[in-house]
């Protein structure tokens, strides 16, 4: 049978472990009776680790854009989060036969919704407010990463945090640079990537303001960077008026 035609909820514990181990997973998760998913990515940034530190999760709702098999969003309800709403857009990443998500959910208990069809572009259309946004490994595979900070800003309290982690370029300035007909670390689904600095404007000039920002993690090409914002409404005196579609957080 098909895993898509899978009613999980009708099978037994034993028989949800036997098919976990044999989908693709890219994240560790532990699913309980000794078994943890042999992720492929491992355990990932360990400044997402930090970074989750300097955010407070008990009783939040939080959004997990870009969630692929949930290892951060399961991680924000064991902190307490009071919902989390977990996105993807499976049309834009590998393994797309293997529900991963809703397989390690189930066996996990876990109560987070899952919406695998979803671009962050379009998030507004959930029509809801988030506590909190987890925003990693998502904006340099974005044609137009900026747009999105600003689609997040406007489903964020004001408040409310985003977490944000991603592969940068190391060096002084503020820049980005464009992939498409050279590829970045060898992946054709990069777009752009900026430099730290570059990062940190992106998200400020999205009424965001970063209050933790964590060290560079990784080696070679591969180094990224994490780091914690918050959402604010504030008169800003760089720009005449407010971007498009952020005049009301312009104050």
């Amino acid at each position: 049978m098909s895993n898509k035609k899978l009613d999980f909820s009708e099978m037994s514990r034993a028989e949800l472990l036997d098919l976990a181990k044999t989908y693709s997973w890219v994240h560790v998760i532990d699913l309980g009776d000794g078994y943890k998913t042999p992720g492929q990515w491992g355990r990932g940034n360990p400044q997402i680790s930090k970074a989750f530190d300097a955010i407070d999760f008990r009783g939040k709702r939080v959004l997990d854009i870009g969630c692929w098999d949930g290892q951060w969003a399961f991680e924000a309800e064991e902190r307490g989060a009071s919902e989390v709403v977990a996105t993807d857009l499976i049309s834009q990443r590998d393994f797309t036969s293997d529900r991963t998500f809703e397989l390690a959910a189930a066996l996990r208990g876990s109560k987070a919704r899952y919406i695998p069809d979803l671009s962050v572009y379009n998030i507004e259309s959930l029509k809801e407010k988030f506590d909190v946004v987890l925003y990693m490994g998502i904006y340099y595979h974005l044609k137009d990463p900026v747009r999105a900070f600003t689609a997040m800003r406007r489903v964020m309290n004001t408040g409310a945090k985003i977490l944000v982690e991603g592969a940068v370029i190391v060096q002084a300035g503020c820049f980005a640079k464009f992939y498409y007909q050279n590829q970045f670390c060898g992946e054709n689904s990069n777009w752009w990537v900026p430099t730290p600095d570059c990062l940190r404007q992106w998200v400020e000039c999205s009424f965001l303001e970063t209050t933790w920002e964590g060290e560079i993690w990784g080696l070679g090409d591969n180094q990224r960077s994490c780091l914690v914002a918050q959402a604010v409404k504030r008169r800003d005196p760089l720009y005449l008026r407010a971007p498009e579609e952020l005049e009301e957080f312009n104050k």
